[in-house]
């Protein structure tokens, strides 16, 4: 089956991170950071399939920002501050169901995507299994520069980067929101591709405890599971060998679970977490929970 791993993360100077060394690695080029003259070559790394740089329509005649030193320089030069962030890097897992030519047109239609949706330049990569990992990891490096770009440069901070009162000042949701529109995306866009492929293979977007707060609450509404239900269902969603020492060989027991066995755990786990948080205001948390819940891939990325 197709694995759903959208990972988002920030590639900031506080961290001890560059874009340009970001960028020569996916790209497994060469490229020299100006400001220190450090040489970042990868060209004997192997695993690159595909690579361009893409820029969203107001910036057609940005041929400045197809240069990969350039671009990548710039926007490292631009930035002032010790810690800032200087790019965005989205990681997706490729469904591997799909062929070759499919799966760089799906990982190039959502980078554009997003070069249309932030108005910046990214840089997609697309990488091959590693020789010991998952032959079924082809996957995608799309690296987005963190302020709008156009024809004569970098402008604003794109939406995306900006901080949680300046979101709420402009009528922005919070960043855990967008972040779900994006995984979103990303699996109907996958979904697709596979279904023009013929393909049985889907993507779900939604985590764990998504899947079961939304089947606790369906099983409500529907009067077939209430929290007075809770109890037993949780007894009998019980695994019938013992359990596994607290390691992290411990996930291995929801595997003896059937289906309906883990979805009924799952159902009793989420209504007896609600009935503990009663009266408690529901709002998103500050960090991103939903950011990646699907590391059980195992994919070495």
């Amino acid at each position: 089956m197709s694995i759903m791993f959208l990972k988002i993360r920030s590639v900031s100077r506080g961290q001890g991170g560059s874009a340009v060394a970001k960028a020569a690695y996916i790209s497994r080029g060469r490229i020299v950071d100006a400001s220190d003259g450090r040489v970042h070559d990868y060209r004997r790394t192997p695993g690159l399939l595909h690579s361009e740089i893409i820029t969203h329509p107001g910036a057609q005649g940005a041929d400045w920002a197809r240069d990969r030193t350039t671009l990548w320089n710039h926007a490292e030069a631009v930035e002032r501050n010790w810690n800032a962030r200087v790019a965005r890097e989205y990681t997706v897992a490729l469904p591997h169901e799909l062929g070759a030519e499919d799966r760089i047109l799906l990982a190039r239609g959502f980078a554009q995507s997003l070069a249309d949706r932030y108005r910046t330049a990214v840089d997609l990569a697309v990488h091959a299994p590693t020789r010991t990992g998952d032959p079924r990891n082809f996957h995608a490096h799309i690296l987005a520069t963190t302020r709008e770009i156009r024809d004569d440069g970098f402008y604003g901070k794109a939406t995306i980067e900006r901080n949680s009162a300046t979101r709420r000042a402009q009528g922005l949701q919070h960043i855990s929101y967008e972040y779900r529109e994006l995984r979103a995306e990303w699996a109907a866009r996958a979904n697709e591709r596979l279904r023009e492929a013929s393909l049985e293979a889907r993507l779900e977007p939604r985590s764990r405890v998504t899947i079961a707060r939304d089947s606790a609450q369906s099983s409500a509404v529907a009067g077939a599971v209430s929290p007075a239900h809770a109890a037993p269902i949780a007894a009998a969603a019980q695994p019938a060998t013992p359990p596994l020492p607290a390691t992290a060989e411990s996930g291995a027991n929801a595997s003896r679970l059937t289906p309906e066995e883990q979805r009924a755990r799952a159902v009793a786990e989420w209504l007896a977490y609600r009935q503990g948080h009663q009266g408690r205001e529901a709002r998103p948390p500050e960090r991103h929970r939903e950011l990646d819940r699907t590391r059980d891939a195992g994919f070495e990325l």
